[in-house]
């Protein structure tokens, strides 16, 4: 099998370092990967340059992973192109989000914290390196294995000095995205909170710090539901929490 040439796509810095650490480790053989940081430069990079693959973030600004998605598959019908996998990796249960995913042309989905055995299998399904069902579409559930960092990939997987890196760079950047949290809070603006709150949830745990997944968790609950007050308190804990890991 040639090389896959894959589309990272992911507001947040940290989750397309995971990705593509995790991507190192698979039996599938990986040609060229460039990275998207939200839905808009996805699809002007996509028109750009052939790829065999997208990893696409569901909750990003300016253009989601559904309008994303929804761009891309308009433009390969336009320009009469073979339909490119995309794989969805949300935050969202799977189960949830596979009505919409599937809606906006997606191949398969999966949620995150996803586990790399997981990814890997979504990976091989959707690029034809293994069976696909009924219309083509999947919701890749969960396969064995440690749930470990960085995908299911623990420290016996890579040095620890990148791992201790790696793990310093989420920190700081979720101490960043706490005090951008706080400050849209103070605007009344529960559409960055929650935005935010996707993404604490979906990485957390794959870093090792499953706390910032449950804070994650229930600060896109509190704003789902605009409890300013509970994600305001969420929020400080939040803080706290990640300032102690320093």
């Amino acid at each position: 099998m040639k090389p896959l040439n894959v589309l990272v796509v992911d507001d947040s810095r940290s989750s397309r370092l995971m990705i593509k650490n995790s991507l190192k480790d698979m039996e599938v053989v990986f040609g060229k990967v460039d990275e998207a940081d939200n839905g808009e430069n996805a699809v002007a990079k996509f028109k750009q340059a052939k790829y065999d693959l997208v990893l696409m973030d569901i909750h990003m600004p300016k253009m989601d992973g559904y309008q994303a998605t929804q761009a891309i598959r308009l433009w390969e019908s336009k320009m009469g192109h073979a339909r490119t996998p995309i794989i969805a990796l949300t935050a969202m249960d799977a189960s949830q989000a596979a009505v919409k995913t599937k809606e906006a042309g997606f191949s398969a989905c999966c949620s995150k914290p996803v586990k790399r055995a997981t990814l890997e299998q979504a990976i091989k399904k959707a690029s034809s390196c293994g069976p696909m069902d009924g219309d083509g579409f999947e919701v890749i559930k969960e396969s064995g294995g440690l749930m470990g960092r960085l995908f299911g990939k623990g420290d016996a997987g890579m040095e620890q000095d990148s791992l201790k890196d790696l793990r310093s760079t989420f920190l700081v950047e979720k101490q960043r995205e706490a005090k951008d949290a706080m400050a849209a809070l103070d605007n009344g603006d529960m559409q960055v909170v929650n935005l935010i709150a996707y993404r604490l949830k979906g990485e957390g745990a794959n870093y090792g710090f499953s706390k910032v997944s449950d804070y994650g968790a229930e600060l896109a609950n509190a704003a789902e539901s605009l409890d300013i007050k509970t994600a305001r308190k969420v929020t400080q804990k939040l803080q706290e929490y990640l300032t102690a890991q320093q």
